[in-house]
């Protein structure tokens, strides 16, 4: 029985396949491997690469948009370090509570360096892909890493870049990680209590990070199920989701919600912002209140993509799998589309410019990244060795297991499935150049912005209140002078030293 490291660290029994392949040949199996050797360094290294390249070339040490909120919170540890309430209180619809803990160490031991927030949370990124990618290859031994490459691509898009270089999104990173954790414990071969409290503790750390941390607890009950876990394990997973999100929403202000029946009153108008929130995955900027028949494309690309999950639950995931590897693509899948869903709910208002914003496409790029592993489980699966057992020791009967699984697999899902893997690879396509392309602009605006405003901020004795307003639309003049004085006060952030120059 073959173990890779992952199956070593994680001390579980490596799944192979019930069914043989003979007379057929991967296409990686025809390259010299020495080659593959490298396609798959690269394959991994690249995308690994221009993400932190953006984050260091453009990342600037300032406070931007929602990060003044952090100022209070960092203000209230100064004063009762071990009043805990500030921590608590709402930032629009979300709980912030563990991000907040991480907020108040930075500025007691980095000055709350934001570009470190930023490394920070891509750390975070890079432990829940690597997480993920673990959780499927573990069930998927025989997978060569080469066929993972373009998950990293996905998941290191630079179309995210608002998240990259906006240190308050750290938040959405921890969710994510949260959520990768959970599901990487959820789906051990032998779910033991502990793992299983693991997994829990993880749901419990997203949930009170952001609002979407909630989404966790339906997209884990999913994979619960695919894997036919314990009626008791069923059952303590929806006990502890009830109890956290009735602790989420205890005390809740649904004021702070702007527009919350917006959705629910333009229906149709809520499902262009959420198709378009899918499709535009791309990084294709929006002005407010434009219309382009540029639009239309991203919303039809959108269309594809969510059509295209529902055929890969459909054709690879309808069926409960306790071995195979495709759940973990099929809980993704659900996660993207309910965070999709989600802030089609809370901003659908805003229209086209709302569902651009490139924050959003971390999660979106989830049911991009779920189809892929899906459909990659299932072609998996005809390619793999399985191993004789006592009840099957004779090798021509495992050959002929492999056939009949071979035969009806192809009677009824052969064509279907390429058809879905086309136009899957298709869609992986062209998000990969039009991300880059659109990211890379997007980072240079976003950085001459930050710019601008650390000028603004380190002059704020001489800035009028217009100019401050027009940082920070959605708060006051003396309240953006109140909150900078307590960061020139404590030297944190753009205050830190001396050195009054502007930049990396």
């Amino acid at each position: 029985m073959t173990q890779s490291p992952f199956d070593l660290l994680g001390n579980e029994p490596v799944i192979e396949s019930q069914f043989v392949n003979h007379g057929r040949k991967r296409l990686v199996d025809l390259v010299n491997h020495r080659l593959v050797a490298i396609l798959t360094v690269l394959g991994f290294s690249l995308p690994m690469t221009g993400y932190f390249w953006l984050l260091e070339h453009y990342s600037v040490n300032t406070i931007m948009g929602d990060q003044l909120d952090d100022v209070v919170v960092i203000q209230k540890s100064y004063v009762h370090f071990f009043d805990w309430s500030p921590m608590w209180v709402q930032h629009n619809e979300n709980r912030i509570f563990f991000p907040n803990i991480i907020v108040v160490f930075l500025a007691h031991t980095v000055h709350f360096n934001v570009q470190v927030e930023e490394y920070l949370g891509a750390v975070m990124l890079t432990t829940a892909t690597v997480f993920l990618l673990w959780a499927h290859k573990r069930r998927s031994p025989s997978t060569p890493w080469l066929y993972y490459c373009p998950v990293a691509f996905l998941a290191f898009s630079v179309v995210q870049y608002q998240n990259t270089i906006w240190g308050f999104q750290m938040a959405w990173f921890m969710v994510l990680l949260a959520l990768a954790t959970s599901l990487v414990l959820l789906d051990r071969v032998t779910l033991t209590w502990i793992t299983f409290v693991g997994a829990l503790v993880a749901a419990v750390v997203g949930s009170f990070s952001s609002l979407q941390g909630l989404l966790i607890w339906p997209t884990g009950l999913v994979l619960l199920y695919f894997r036919r876990r314990t009626l008791w394990h069923v059952i303590v997973w929806i006990i502890a989701a009830i109890a956290t999100t009735t602790l989420y929403f205890h005390h809740y202000d649904s004021s702070t919600s702007p527009l919350p029946n917006w959705a629910r009153q333009h229906p149709l108008g809520a499902l262009k912002f959420f198709l378009f929130a899918i499709g535009d995955v791309v990084g294709k900027p929006v002005g407010v209140g434009t219309s382009t028949p540029d639009n239309a494309l991203v919303v039809l690309f959108g269309l594809c993509i969510v059509l295209l999950a529902v055929a890969t639950v459909i054709f690879c995931g309808i069926h409960r799998d306790e071995r195979g590897s495709s759940p973990i693509g099929i809980a993704l899948i659900c996660y993207g589309l309910l965070f999709a869903a989600l802030i089609s709910q809370g901003r659908s208002f805003f229209g086209y410019w709302g569902a651009s914003q490139s924050r959003y496409t971390t999660f979106d790029l989830l049911i991009l990244i779920g189809i892929y592993l899906a459909l990659l489980s299932r072609r998996s699966q005809a390619y793999e060795i399985g191993q004789p057992s006592k009840d099957e020791p004779d090798q021509t009967t495992r050959v002929l297991n492999g056939r009949q699984f071979r035969g009806s697999y192809s009677r009824s899902h052969r064509r279907a499935t390429l058809c879905i893997w086309i136009v899957a690879l298709i869609a992986i396509g062209i998000q990969i150049p039009l991300g880059v392309y659109y990211g890379v602009h997007g980072a240079r605006n976003n950085y001459a912005y930050d710019v601008k405003v650390t000028r603004v901020l380190r002059n704020i004795n001489h800035a009028s209140n217009d100019a401050l307003i027009a940082l920070y639309p959605f708060e006051s003049a003396s309240t953006i002078r109140d909150r900078i004085r307590v960061l020139e006060l404590h030297r944190l952030s753009l205050f830190a030293d001396d050195d009054t120059s502007v930049g990396r």
